[in-house]
């Protein structure tokens, strides 16, 4: 039985990981990395963070097995392009191409579901999400490691990281709450794009210019960043959000957006 951990980059697929490993040791397991880019796109801002490479390849190894690095080839504005539509919160055909979809030929073309177990990094906080997972491999048999006792949070996986003297990803350092996407995620909230505003303000107008490209080539205006004013939603462009944030500033005005409103990454959780 062949035993597939879905490696994203992130601490908490880690973790999964190294439960798997100790129950089962590790001569059957393949860890599963899909990129959102083209391997050895030296790129800073498109797709992952250099830093989460960095972590891949320090960490797998105690996990041990096998790791498989595979790529559709395309980064997410390329994505977008491609089949006409701006993701959102609802909707994203970035993860469903560049990750589901790319892992899931690649499984069935090696594996049959009587072969293999897959495992996601889906832990003790995000339980609901489970059973949308568990419908969308099927027949594939799927397990969450981080969902039983005795129950982890980030913070105590990346002490458990750092005990092999392996640095947690620096997203995390940042504020980040995942380290795919090098911090973007058009599920991201207000509060995401506020940090990454913030704290890589290069990557943040790399995405924004993108995002602005796209808006030439739809013909229209989709932007992703919902904000709600007295029960009025509307949302913002990565640039018309910027612009708010610096006209408050400049005016010394409290800006009118919601820092805890993070929302963010689920590639292979939410289906």
């Amino acid at each position: 039985m062949k035993r597939i951990v879905f490696l994203s980059g992130g601490i908490g697929s880690w973790a999964a990981g190294m439960r798997v490993m100790q129950k089962y040791g590790s001569e059957d397991i393949i860890n599963l990395f899909t990129d959102t880019k083209k391997k050895n796109d030296g790129h800073p801002h498109r797709g992952e963070d250099q830093d989460l490479y960095r972590f891949l390849n320090e960490s797998w190894e105690y996990i041990g097995g096998d790791l498989e690095w595979i790529s559709v080839g395309k980064h997410i504005w390329q994505v977008f392009e491609e089949v006409r539509y701006m993701g959102n919160t609802r909707i994203d055909p970035c993860s469903r191409i560049l990750k589901r979809e790319a892992a899931r030929k690649w499984i069935e073309k090696r594996f049959s579901p009587d072969e293999v177990t897959l495992y996601l990094g889906i832990d003790w906080t995000e339980e609901h999400r489970a059973k949308k997972c568990r419908d969308y491999w099927k027949p594939y048999h799927v397990e969450f490691p981080l969902i039983n006792e005795p129950y982890l949070s980030k913070e105590d996986m990346c002490i458990w990281i750092e005990k092999y003297e392996v640095n947690r990803p620096r997203l995390y350092n940042m504020g980040f709450s995942h380290n795919n996407c090098g911090g973007f995620c058009v599920k991201g909230g207000q509060g995401h794009f506020y940090n990454l505003l913030k704290q890589i303000p290069e990557r943040y107008s790399y995405h924004e210019a993108k995002q602005e490209e796209l808006f030439l080539i739809l013909g229209k205006r989709v932007p992703f960043i919902r904000r709600t004013i007295d029960k009025q939603i509307n949302y913002l462009s990565l640039k018309e959000f910027r612009e708010q944030i610096e006209k408050d500033e400049l005016n010394n005005k409290e800006t009118l957006i919601d820092i805890m409103d993070i929302g963010g990454c689920g590639c292979f959780n939410d289906i």
